[in-house]
């Protein structure tokens, strides 16, 4: 709702003056008329001027009549203009209070209704009646305030429509007076008119000269071009007539120079061509070299890892690091490079409510949940290559004790080229493996929208993801800052190398893999090995469709998670859903799938 604009102090002052100069003229009519009037004196003058004052003041008594009705419609429509303006101010003030006081009540019906819903299933009916109770005052007191608004909204529109009304009428009123007098055709009229016709000779007259002059100018200007027009064509065909010699001088001198070029060039393109061969074969011979020599190198590692016990994914994956960064140490620059690329903030994009998640949920509607985000980030239907965002999810959970413990989940890799706008890409991938002291943008991202979401800081959580998403909750579960500001709980990842990092013994992890997933073990070969602690539940098994499937793909992993975990395929499974009287703060993991209330996504973009 807009304010009344104006100022009806102004237009009452522009009424008064006007109706005060209209009771002047009324005085001057008066006087003219006194000195019109015939008395005992007689005179050939004297008459004529009686004559004269009775003309004009008939003359002046007519635009009395302009100066007092319009100076009344102004005192009018200001009496009114202030009445609407202060109306409206008024009608603003109570609306938005009543809007701010609806919106406050609507806030105490939500927060009541949270209550209502968490009280546990053997509440009293004393205090469940209570929280209804207090649920109802604030559905009342929301309904009343917004009740209040809509009733300020009207005044504001009849305070509206008052004032414009009045305006139709003041303008009404002055222009039927000014159409109704014949001042007009008075005798200042006519003076005017005489000026106004003098002016315009005196223009036309001026007007013609001016043009006449011109004419003359630009006939002269035209001459003196075209004069100089044909001398300087003259001099233009002597200076080519010139050129054209010398051009056909420099054409025999460019001739035979052009052939001592060639024939130079000829000379100097067969000795290049002689360097870039023994070039080429030079490089053709360190490749082979290099590729024979990173060939042995991959082989004696993979031999190596095969004897202590590694699988052959595994054993052919960490040959390939280990022969990768030792052949070629300017890798080791790639991963510094990718880390200054970790270093900035990433900046918050927007926040949205998702699906409200089905209560009892498993492992396979976490991992749905994961392919949901990310899709989300690509914004672009034709542009499926590129993830513009990074969407993180977070879904309180409603635990046994009532209390109130949240999971995390974290995209996987959606953007393998770097430099995209995106946290969870290539560069993440590299640092979040290779360089782990520096966090990445996407961990950065979990932790803002933690604490965007209001998880105050000692809250139960768990987090989970697959492939970049489980290796970013891994890592966040192994750093102690992380650690020291919320009880994390448990991660679940699949498709995750997560054996090398060093996750406290209080955090349970379920580590799924398939086995002809390379991915998973990809731990940094220079690390330790964490794999065999008591509080990791691993799982490997062959993917849906056999061992010769694709074993990194996120429907398999779904799949997987569904038959060895929510079924009860794998008893390392069972064992991490299953409740622990040592829990801290008596939370299992089954409290985070049990009573699902909300699910909230937030956006984030990298930043400098």
């Amino acid at each position: 709702m807009d304010p009344i604009h104006g100022e009806p102090a102004i237009v009452r002052r522009s009424g008064a003056r006007l109706v005060d100069t209209a009771e002047a003229i009324r005085s001057a009519v008066a006087e003219l008329e006194a000195i019109a009037s015939p008395d005992d004196m007689r005179s050939l003058a004297l008459d004529r001027i009686r004559r004269e004052a009775g003309t004009l003041a008939g003359e002046i008594r007519r635009a009395e009549s302009r100066y007092s009705e319009t100076g009344r419609a102004l005192l009018d429509f200001a009496a009114v203009h202030e009445r609407t303006q202060a109306d409206a101010a008024a009608a603003i003030d109570d609306a938005e209070a009543a809007e701010a006081a609806a919106d406050r009540a609507a806030d105490a019906r939500r927060a009541a209704a949270l209550e209502l819903q968490a009280l546990p299933p053997a509440a009293e009916a004393d205090e469940r009646r209570a929280a209804e109770r207090r649920v109802g005052r604030a559905r009342a007191a929301a309904d009343e305030h917004g009740a209040d608004a809509a009733a300020a909204q009207r005044r504001h529109a009849q305070a509206v429509e008052e004032f414009e009304q009045a305006a139709r009428r003041a303008m009404e009123r002055i222009e039927n007076v000014v159409e109704g007098s014949d001042l007009n055709d008075s005798l200042w009229d006519r003076f005017t008119g005489a000026l106004d016709g003098l002016f315009d000779f005196v223009r036309d007259a001026v007007k013609a000269v001016f043009e006449a002059i011109t004419a003359v100018v630009k006939a002269i200007v035209e001459l003196i071009t075209a004069v100089l027009i044909v001398l300087a064509a003259l001099v233009l065909l002597g200076v080519l007539a010139l050129l054209a010699l010398a051009v056909l001088a420099l054409a025999v001198v460019a001739l035979l120079a052009a052939i001592a070029l060639i024939a130079f060039a000829a000379i100097v393109l067969l000795a290049i061509g002689m360097a870039l061969v023994a070039v080429v074969l030079l490089l053709v011979a360190l490749v082979t070299a290099a590729l024979i020599g990173l060939l042995l190198t991959v082989v004696m590692f993979t031999a190596v890892n095969l004897m202590t016990g590694m699988d052959p994914v595994e054993a052919l994956t960490q040959a390939l690091i280990v022969a990768l960064f030792t052949l070629a140490p300017a890798l080791w620059l790639v991963v510094k490079l990718a880390s200054g690329a970790e270093t900035g903030d990433p900046v918050f994009v927007d926040r949205t409510d998702g699906w409200k998640p089905q209560q009892d949920q498993g492992l396979a509607d976490l991992f749905e949940d994961l392919q949901d985000i990310d899709e989300a980030g690509h914004l672009d239907p034709n542009d499926p290559d590129t993830n513009h965002e990074s969407v993180v999810r977070i879904v309180p959970c409603l635990a046994a004790d009532g209390t109130i413990v949240y999971r995390i989940h974290i995209p996987s890799t959606q953007q393998w080229t770097p430099g995209g706008e995106s946290g969870n890409d290539v560069t993440s991938d590299i640092v979040a493996k290779m360089d782990q002291a520096q966090q990445t943008q996407l961990e950065k991202m979990v932790i803002a929208a933690m604490r965007e979401h209001g998880i105050p800081p000692g809250s139960h959580v768990m987090l989970a993801g697959w492939s970049l998403g489980g290796i970013t909750a891994g890592n966040l579960a192994s750093d102690p800052d992380f650690t020291s500001t919320y009880k994390v709980d448990a991660i679940a990842v699949a498709g995750s190398s997560v054996d090398d990092l060093p996750i406290p013994p209080s955090v349970r992890v379920l580590d799924v893999s398939h086995t002809t997933d390379p991915v998973p073990r990809t731990e940094n070969p220079w690390a330790p090995d964490y794999s065999n602690q008591p509080n990791r539940y691993k799982i490997d098994v062959p993917p849906p469709g056999g061992a010769d499937a694709l074993g990194h793909d996120s429907e398999k992993y779904k799949t997987t998670m569904q038959n060895q975990v929510d079924e009860g395929g794998s008893s390392q499974g069972t064992a991490f859903l299953a409740d622990d009287p040592a829990a801290d703060d008596g939370i299992q993991v089954s409290d985070y799938f049990r009573n699902p209330t909300s699910s909230v996504d937030y956006a984030y973009t990298r930043g400098d």
